[in-house]
């Protein structure tokens, strides 16, 4: 560092000793733990210290950002108002003058109260450029257009900002002149980098620095952090924060009150972060005054939808489930508009859907960021609707309820946010004849576990003990002939056979063999339907099944069709004989059973039920035991499949079983002193009983007597699987336990994640059987889905499953114990296919 300067070093063990001009001698000591690393923005330019190694510090904006032209006359870039009416202000990043002269204005114009609220997630240091202070942040390397978040929270934003100003003082104080590099414009490299004198932490400051400072000169002045992220929508924990200012004032939401503050929000370049604020303050302030419209005419259209207008499937599912949907929708429009002056926050979906649309031919890496914008957007537009009708439900209260409380009252709400993306609906089916898309078979080594396919020719078939439920894995043909006779057969007892298909994927039967579909990019799952009901699944079946057959048909095909028979080996040629769509399949077998009724009951996710899919199965048992008798004279046989027979399956016997119990009447074991005896290490933990310990805490109903009936029904089907499968709350425990030891990051966080998904699935059954016990008397009259909205939600269950954990196992937090995070990551990630809906 040192080298030529005319200086001797001499080092230690302590800190090297410099002796300068034989004059001045002094120690520097050096407080890195890791090397110093250095780096050049490009060949040819000088190479200097990297700040943690490999972050250049860079000037927050230049001209081209200032897009409403407003640098030159505040020192602050974009600044605007939203409307004329509003007292809602936003711009980019000012610099220190130029903040003060935004708020001396403001102060000006007669605002009595002030909120000051930098909305940055990034670090942000503010360095003496002649008599201002310029704000800087700092650039990855490979990515020096780019910012870098590094803080979710206040504190620690303000704490990285404070480590880095140490570094830099100390990098400087390594140079001679006691001097740190600086990029202005990354446009314009030849000039740069600027080398500035940093000799004390004062000539760099902080941004909680330069906005405290302005509020303790001035008492009207209340100054917040927000760290939103560059990309994506605030937390709840983030809206209750800005929320929690208006709180703070009642007079702030009181209608006879003209008390209201000047709103001034901070953000990179004044874009997208201070957009969704500022048509957050303004829907605060327009429910306040009375201003919003309270009547509307407009619907949107199912069949022809204006995107332009921000009419997407996910906005008209979330719209049409909320209480005025179309009317809260109009009105978060009109407040986008009018802070539309420099994005518009909804007319920029349309925008990135024709961006994304136009790349289809472009290669995967383009097509994936232009989708994630569309996603990002539409994400962006289904919150700001949300957040009104929390307003719109909360206001009359003074937002009594914070924001987090109402989505735990409306979980649908998050649920509905967490699926934006619907193209697979618009998924041609030429897909698989293009082979971007392949069929591969139901069957795969190892599959049939319970050794099923030698007596009824269908892989893990078996019965729930004492009970007419059964469960199996798909069936081909001659398996489904096999186990419909097996169970009209005088020895079984059975007059009906009710056949329930839980499957969510598509699936052809082509000559005796059944196959699924899946995406190219991705031949590890299914490739799942986002339709709601069974029949539109079975209507896209038979789309598929006419393209497949047309396309190889012998006047035009080519060759054969290529299937897989396992992944792992290559794709071989077959011969089509027949094809038959599921439904197709259970109408040739009713030719010569009439007594085999066929439903489709799609369920869209392995590990779990929502609660309409509960009522699906539950109004399903209900149509065919409308006899009080029926529930003891077998009459019926109900008998679920999915693709493998095992965790769709399992839960939907499980829930069945549940409900036969219930009407029936409960077998031995189900009371405490029939329960029995376990004698061995840990015997909580595989029984169960410490994830009870743990829920039961939450709600007074959810007691052990629930949780035996669960574990009773479920070993009344592990008695058939031959401990096959383990049960739900083993389950647990091995998932959990796995993903401590697991080898690798992404193992370990999939891991992670089931093990939540199975404790969430746990504690379902156990609402499912709760409910069973509390309106059996009524006859239930109200559904689950109801039941939970009415009488759970109250009780703090979604509370409950916002905050899962095992509390006992592990330490930390997982980012799966929220229930948002689970949806999210739950989605089958599937390539752009053309159409964004």
């Amino acid at each position: 560092m040192y080298a030529n300067k005319q200086c001797v070093v001499r080092t230690n063990k302590v800190a090297p000793v410099i002796i300068k001009d034989c004059r001045e001698e002094f120690q520097q000591f050096l407080e890195f733990n890791e090397p110093i690393v250095k780096g050049s923005l490009a060949d040819g330019m000088p190479e200097h210290p990297l700040i943690k190694g490999k972050y250049f510090v860079v000037q927050d904006a230049n001209d081209a950002d200032d897009v409403l032209q407003t640098f030159k006359a505040t020192n602050a870039p974009n600044f605007h108002q939203a409307g004329s009416s509003y007292p809602v202000f936003a711009s980019g990043q000012p610099t220190v003058n130029g903040l003060n002269k935004v708020l001396s204005q403001l102060i000006c114009d007669g605002y009595s109260e002030i909120l000051v609220l930098n909305l940055r997630s990034e670090p942000v240091l503010f360095q003496r450029v002649d008599e201002d202070y310029v704000p800087y942040s700092v650039r990855h390397q490979e990515q020096v257009h780019n910012m870098v978040g590094m803080g979710d929270i206040k504190e620690s934003c303000d704490h990285i900002e404070a480590c880095i100003r140490k570094e830099i003082v100390s990098l400087a104080s390594m140079e001679d002149e006691f001097v740190f590099y600086f990029y202005e414009n990354l446009n314009k490299l030849q000039q740069e980098p600027h080398m500035r004198k940093v000799e004390y932490e004062e000539d760099i400051l902080l941004s909680a620095e330069v906005y405290a400072r302005e509020a303790f000169s001035n008492q009207i002045i209340r100054y917040d952090r927000i760290c939103l992220p560059e990309m994506g929508i605030p937390t709840e924990e983030m809206v209750d924060q800005f929320l929690s200012h208006f709180k703070d004032k009642p007079a702030f939401l009181d209608k006879n009150s003209h008390a209201f503050p000047a709103v001034y929000l901070i953000s990179h370049s004044g874009g997208r972060r201070s957009a969704i604020m500022m048509v957050m303050s303004c829907l605060i302030y327009a429910h306040k005054r009375g201003s919003l419209k309270e009547t509307c005419s407009y619907k949107m259209s199912e069949h022809n939808p204006d995107y332009v207008e921000g009419e997407y499937k996910a906005v008209q599912e979330l719209v049409s489930h909320l209480k005025d949907g179309n009317l809260i929708k109009q009105q978060v429009d009109w407040v986008i508009d009018h802070c539309s002056e420099l994005i518009n926050l909804r007319r920029c979906i349309a925008n990135h859907k024709r961006k994304l649309e136009a790349a289809v031919a472009s290669n995967n890496s383009v097509r994936n960021g232009r989708a994630q914008e569309c996603l990002s957007s539409l994400e962006t537009y289904t919150f700001l609707i949300s957040f009104n009708a929390y307003l719109r439900d909360q206001m009359p209260n003074n937002l009594s309820w914070s924001y987090n409380k109402w989505l735990h009252r409306n979980p649908e709400v998050n649920r509905l946010i967490s699926q934006l993306d619907f193209s697979e609906l618009c998924a041609p089916p030429s897909l698989l004849s293009k082979q971007k898309r392949f069929l591969v078979s139901d069957d795969y080594i190892g599959l049939d576990v319970l050794s099923s396919q030698m007596d009824v020719k269908v892989s893990n078939f078996r019965r729930l003990m004492g009970l007419p439920v059964y469960g199996m894995a798909q069936p081909t043909r001659n398996g489904l002939f096999k186990v419909v006779n097996h169970l009209l057969h005088h020895k079984q007892g059975y007059t009906y056979v009710v056949m329930v298909n839980l499957r969510s994927d598509y699936v052809l039967e082509i000559d005796d063999v059944t196959y699924h579909v899946r995406e190219t990019s991705d031949m590890s799952e299914p490739v799942p339907s986002l339709c709601i009901t069974g029949r539109e699944l079975e209507v896209s079946h038979v789309m598929i099944s006419l393209r497949y057959t047309l396309h190889f048909d012998d006047d035009i095909r080519d060759s054969d069709p290529q299937v897989y028979l396992d992944t792992a080996d290559p794709p071989v040629d077959r011969e089509l004989v027949s094809i038959f769509t599921p439904e197709e399949l259970y109408e040739q077998q009713r030719l010569s059973t009439l007594d085999l009724h066929y439903r489709r009951l799609p369920l869209h996710y392995d590990h779990g039920l929502r609660e309409k899919e509960f009522d699906a199965i539950q109004n399903l048992i209900f149509e065919y035991m409308k006899e009080a008798g029926s529930w003891t004279d077998n009459s019926h046989a109900f008998v679920f499949h999915c693709r493998t027979g095992k965790s769709r399956t399992s839960l939907a016997m499980a829930v069945v079983g549940l409900l036969f119990y219930h009407m029936a009447g409960f077998p031995y074991g189900a009371n405490a002193d029939e329960e029995e005896r376990v004698s061995c290490p840990n015997a909580k933990y595989t029984k169960g009983e410490f994830l009870v310990s743990e829920i039961s805490n939450y709600s007074s109903f959810l007691h052990y007597k629930l949780h035996r009936h669960i574990h009773l029904c479920h070993d009344k089907d592990n008695v058939s699987l031959k401990r096959k499968f383990q049960c739900y709350w083993v389950l647990v425990c091995v998932c959990v336990l796995q993903a401590k030891s697991a080898s690798n990051s992404a193992d370990r966080r999939q891991l992670n994640r089931l093990s939540h998904d199975y404790l969430e699935r746990y504690l379902y059954l156990i609402l499912f059987n709760a409910y069973l016990h509390m309106e059996k008397s009524g006859g239930f009259a109200r559904p689950f889905s109801q039941w939970m909205m009415e009488v759970a939600a109250p009780a703090g269950v979604y509370e409950l499953l916002d905050n899962l954990g095992f509390f006992l196992l592990e330490q930390g937090v997982s980012e799966f114990s929220r229930l948002k995070n689970r949806l999210l990551d739950r989605r089958h990630k599937l390539p752009f296919t053309g159409h964004f809906v």
